[in-house]
C-alpha cells in the first residue's frame, strides 16, 4: 500500500520519482527566498549596472571561466551586499572584484528580467540559471564572517608572489587550503590604519584580503588571483570596516530604508493602513526609525530594483501604529515589521510592492536624475537588463 501511496504522490504531481528529486526551488516574489536553497557561485564582477542593482560575474572554475558566457545577475530586492566587513551598495564594489555570490532562479513572473543567451551562441551547457542573488561578498568579508583568517607563510616580492595558508573555522565555499596568490606592486597593504609597503608584510602574520583577476593560470589548472589588498593587523580591517559602514549609512539615509508591504487596508472614508516589513539594513537605520517613531514618517513608492520616482515628493506621510520585532529574521530581512495608518494612500501601494522608508530626522534629498524614474516607458525599459555582451 504505502507504495502505491507513493505512486499516487508523483502522479499528482505530475511528475515521476526521478525528476522530483531535481524540481529546483522557484521564489515566491512576495516572500523571503531561503538562503538554505541558494546556489552559491563565485567569480569577478566584471560589469555593473549600478542604478539598477545587476551585474555580470566571470565565473570562477574550468570550462564556464574559460569558455562560458558572463553570468549577468539582478539583486532580489532584499539582497545583501558585503565589502570589507560591512553593509555594501553594489556601486561600492570596484570592478575586478573576487565575489562570492548565493543566486536564486528568477521569481515567478520575473523571468524576461534577465533576457535569455540566444541558443546560437552555443553556451547553453555554461549557463547558470540562478541569476538572482540573495547575498554578495567580497573575500574580506565572506571569510571574517565564516570564521577563517590566513597567516602568511612567505612573500616572494621579485616573483611577485605571496604564499598564505588559512587558519581557525574553515569555510564550506572558497579557499580552504594553502595559496598562492600573485602580490603587486599595485596592491594596497595596510597597516596601523595606513598604507605601508610590500617589505612590511612579514611571514606568520594574520591577514585579510581581497582578491582579483590574475594573468597567469591556464585551462583546466589551479586558479590564479591577484591579491588586491591587504590588511596586516586587526587597526586596519577594523578602519576599513568603519569607513564604509559609514558610507553605507549615508547612502541610506539619503535614499531611505527599503521594505516592502505585507499588507493593506483601505478605510471607507479615505486613508488607510499598511503593514511593511523592513529589509535588511545597518541597525543604525533601524535605530533612528525606533527612536523616533512617534514623529512623522514618509513612504514612497520604489521598484523591484528600489529606485523611485522622486521620493522627497512622491511620498506620504503616516503614524506608526505597531512595532513588532524578531530576533533572528531570515536573510534579505531586518525582522522588523511596522504597522502604519495614512490619511491618503498612493496608488504604488500595493501588497507585494517594495517602497522606501524615511525616519523623521534624515534630509529630504533630491537624487541624481538617472536614479529616478521620470516615465511609465522608463519604468517598464528598467524592468529588463540590458546585456551589453556574452
Amino acid at each position: 500500500m504505502r507504495a502505491l501511496y507513493m505512486l499516487l504522490a508523483f502522479a499528482f504531481m505530475g511528475m515521476n520519482p526521478s525528476l522530483a528529486a531535481d524540481e529546483k526551488f522557484v521564489p515566491d516574489p512576495a516572500e523571503f527566498a531561503p538562503m538554505g536553497k541558494a546556489q552559491y557561485v563565485s567569480g569577478e564582477l566584471v560589469y555593473m549596472d549600478a542604478v539598477n542593482r545587476r551585474g555580470g560575474i566571470r565565473i570562477d572554475g574550468g570550462d564556464r571561466y574559460w569558455a562560458g558566457p558572463v553570468h549577468y545577475f539582478a539583486l532580489l530586492p532584499y539582497a545583501v551586499v558585503w565589502r570589507n566587513g560591512a553593509r555594501a551598495a553594489l556601486r561600492d564594489v570596484p570592478l575586478g572584484t573576487h565575489l562570492h555570490g548565493w543566486f536564486f532562479l528568477p521569481p515567478k513572473g520575473e523571468e524576461d528580467t534577465i533576457p535569455p543567451i540566444p541558443d546560437s551562441l552555443g553556451y547553453q551547457k555554461l549557463i547558470v540559471l540562478e541569476n538572482h542573488a540573495l547575498v554578495l561578498t567580497d573575500d574580506f568579508s565572506h571569510y571574517a564572517r565564516h570564521g577563517q583568517m590566513w597567516k602568511v607563510k612567505g612573500v616572494e616580492i621579485e616573483k611577485e608572489k605571496i604564499h598564505l595558508e588559512p587558519a581557525g573555522k574553515l569555510v564550506e565555499q572558497g579557499i580552504k587550503a594553502p595559496y598562492t596568490f600573485d602580490l603587486l606592486a599595485t596592491t594596497r597593504v595596510w597597516r596601523d590604519r595606513r598604507w605601508v609597503e610590500l617589505k612590511d608584510i612579514k611571514p606568520g602574520t594574520t591577514v585579510r584580503f581581497n582578491l582579483g583577476w590574475a594573468q597567469g593560470g591556464h585551462y583546466n589548472t589551479e586558479r590564479e588571483f591577484t591579491v588586491t589588498e591587504l590588511w596586516l593587523d586587526e587597526a586596519s580591517w577594523k578602519a576599513s570596516t568603519g569607513r564604509q559602514r559609514q558610507k553605507h549609512l549615508r547612502f541610506q539615509r539619503q535614499r531611505w530604508m527599503p521594505g516592502w508591504i505585507d499588507e493593506m487596508e483601505i478605510f471607507d472614508f479615505g486613508g488607510g493602513r499598511l503593514v511593511i516589513t523592513l529589509f535588511d539594513v545597518n541597525r543604525e537605520i533601524i535605530e533612528d526609525l525606533s527612536r523616533e517613531r512617534n514623529d512623522r514618517i514618509a513612504v514612497a513608492c520604489a521598484e523591484k530594483t528600489l529606485r523611485t520616482w522622486y521620493h522627497r515628493g512622491d511620498r506620504k506621510f503616516c503614524k506608526l501604529e505597531k512595532w513588532n520585532e524578531v530576533k533572528h529574521p531570515v536573510t534579505g530581512s531586518s525582522g522588523v515589521q511596522i504597522t502604519l495608518r495614512f490619511k491618503e494612500l498612493l496608488k504604488g501601494y500595493s501588497p507585494g510592492a517594495c517602497v522606501r522608508v524615511k525616519a523623521d530626522s534624515w534630509k529630504f534629498v533630491s537624487m541624481p536624475p538617472e536614479e529616478r524614474i521620470h516615465s511609465i516607458e522608463e519604468q517598464k525599459h528598467g524592468q529588463k537588463m540590458v546585456m551589453p555582451i556574452y
